[in-house]
């Protein structure tokens, strides 16, 4: 299993979708980890099954709202290994999510 690094960028701050992806991907069998970046988009690590990890990349290139407060990609870039974000170093991830309290009331798409 590699691991697979991302930057996106929309509506991804302050909008549940760190949550809401690393909810996604464990439900899918993967290993994630997101940061927040500050320029306002967010750098993720995916590891796992590639088709697992196809199916989040393909949800967010529809450009659909992943969850109910409307969090969602614009535009996605997928990074080498040395741009990425190693997922010991990502400030939530599928091993520390449930550690962070969440506001309450969002549906999740993903």
């Amino acid at each position: 299993m590699s691991a697979h690094y991302f930057k996106v960028v929309g509506n991804v701050q302050g909008v549940m979708f760190r949550q809401t992806l690393i909810r996604g991907a464990y439900k899918r069998g993967l290993k994630a980890g997101a940061t927040n970046l500050v320029d306002g988009s967010v750098s993720f690590t995916l590891i796992g099954d590639i088709q697992m990890i196809d199916e989040i990349i393909s949800f967010f290139k529809s450009r659909k709202p992943i969850n109910s407060w409307k969090a969602k990609v614009d535009e996605l870039f997928e990074l080498s290994e040395q741009d990425g974000i190693v997922f010991e170093k990502h400030e939530v991830t599928t091993e520390n999510v449930d550690t962070f309290n969440w506001s309450e009331g969002v549906e999740m798409y993903l």
